[in-house]
């Protein structure tokens, strides 16, 4: 499908382009948007969805847990830690689609949440 002017807009899927926030930014500027690291359940390339983890706070809400960079995200949450990226601008539709109450950015897991590998060394 081709959107507009075939000389000035590039062929698209069965779906119309981004047009708000910052995807539609990067794609207009050339360059990738801010990206957020969540921590994940494993993915494999042949999935089509990702399985976010989610954490219980001790006053019964939940969070969803996002990283500013893959390092903040590996010193937090442990190096063998799976993940997902997407724009930042995208956490706040994770959150809500997930049902949890907030975003904590850049959190640090206690050392016994941690995904390290300590059991497979043990």
């Amino acid at each position: 499908m081709t959107i507009g002017d075939e000389h000035v807009f590039r062929q698209h899927g069965p779906e119309a382009p981004a047009v708000i926030g910052a995807d539609y930014i990067a794609e207009r500027e050339g360059v990738e948007p801010p990206q957020a690291y969540l921590p994940s359940k494993r993915v494999l390339k042949e999935d089509t969805e990702v399985t976010f983890d989610l954490r219980g706070l001790a006053d019964g809400r939940l969070a969803v847990l996002a990283y500013s960079s893959l390092d903040s995200l590996v010193a937090c949450c442990g190096e063998l830690q799976p993940w997902a990226s997407l724009p930042k601008d995208r956490v706040e539709e994770v959150r809500r689609r997930s049902g949890a109450d907030l975003v904590i950015w850049d959190a640090q897991l206690p050392e016994e949440q941690r995904n390290d590998g300590e059991e497979a060394r043990r």
